[in-house]
């Protein structure tokens, strides 16, 4: 078995293992439907965990608001989930921080991790092209999709006042550009892969270039009041997991398949975005950035005060 990549999530206050104690520390962890969970299912099997005296029990949850309301509870002791909603919760008062690194977006990847699609006949050519045209987004305003794709279009000559946008769940926009209903769409990895794959789109722009050369997608976090020794035994059991998951990705295809339901075919066509074996603030503060650019949050504020000391780069 071999390793895979970043998927981290809260963690609440418990009795921090040590070499020679009997019992593991045990942990809960919380993750939406993706394939970052391939990295905590590789470290589980693998014994990487074990290794670093965690006992760790995958959740399976259906939306990061549901992580959120399960760390807070007690009942989740770390959640992953995207980036864009960890800064915002941060912003608003939440007593988050990230605990390891995730998977980050690079400019430079051949395939897109974002990608803003057009019908495959459909004349639309230019961001100006879409003023006045119908834009699906599986949420209207204020997650990473929505505002990297306003950035986009701003940035490309596009009116995005002028665009309406329809909110639609990503599994459903292919049939909607097929059927005339929605003229563009922005969808990420996976989904990208699986409406290519359709035969139906094609690439229109690339959203994500808008926000940053690179920058996180999603972390893993926890609440401020989580055991630090605790926190840095996962840090660094996700952050060996992350590298092996890093040089051999096709081993990781089943593990991701296993937990997102898309099948191994696909995603080995989709977009890599590679994880990071420790949380590097110059990934989080394009995203602080936008957000207060876009008026998400009302100001910014300097990435490290979001990272746990023992998630950073020793």
């Amino acid at each position: 078995m071999k390793r895979s990549a970043a998927l981290l999530t809260l963690g609440a206050a418990v009795v921090p293992y040590r070499a020679g104690a009997q019992a593991l520390t045990k942990l809960q962890v919380g993750q939406p439907p993706g394939t970052a969970a391939a990295i905590i299912v590789y470290a589980q099997q693998s014994g990487i965990f074990k290794k670093y005296g965690l006992d760790v029990n995958l959740q399976k949850m259906g939306s990061g608001s549901a992580i959120i309301a399960a760390l807070a509870g007690g009942s989740v002791d770390i959640g992953n989930g995207s980036t864009f909603a960890i800064v915002t919760a941060y912003a608003h008062g939440i007593p988050l921080q990230v605990v390891a690194g995730g998977p980050v977006y690079n400019a430079s990847e051949t395939v897109p991790y974002g990608v803003l699609f057009v019908a495959k006949n459909s004349p639309l050519k230019t961001a100006a092209d879409l003023n006045g045209k119908i834009l699906g987004l599986s949420v209207a305003k204020g997650d990473l999709n929505a505002v990297a794709t306003q950035a986009w279009v701003e940035q490309h000559g596009g009116d995005w006042s002028s665009i309406k946008v329809l909110e639609l769940p990503q599994d459903a926009m292919v049939a909607a550009v097929d059927a005339g209903r929605i003229d563009a769409m922005t969808l990420q990895s996976p989904s990208t892969a699986i409406a290519l794959s359709s035969g139906k789109v094609r690439i229109f722009g690339r959203p994500y270039d808008a926000v940053g050369h690179q920058f996180s997608i999603a972390s893993w976090y926890a609440l401020k009041t989580q055991n630090p020794q605790t926190l840095r035994a996962y840090a660094q059991a996700v952050g060996e997991a992350s590298r092996y998951a890093n040089a051999h990705w096709d081993d990781m295809l089943p593990l991701m398949a296993q937990f997102s339901g898309v099948e191994t075919a696909v995603l080995a066509q989709a977009a890599r975005a590679p994880f990071t074996d420790h949380a590097d603030p110059a990934d989080f503060q394009p995203i602080i950035d936008l957000e207060v650019k876009y008026k998400v949050i009302d100001k910014g504020f300097d990435a490290k005060d979001l990272i746990a000391a023992s998630a950073l780069k020793p």
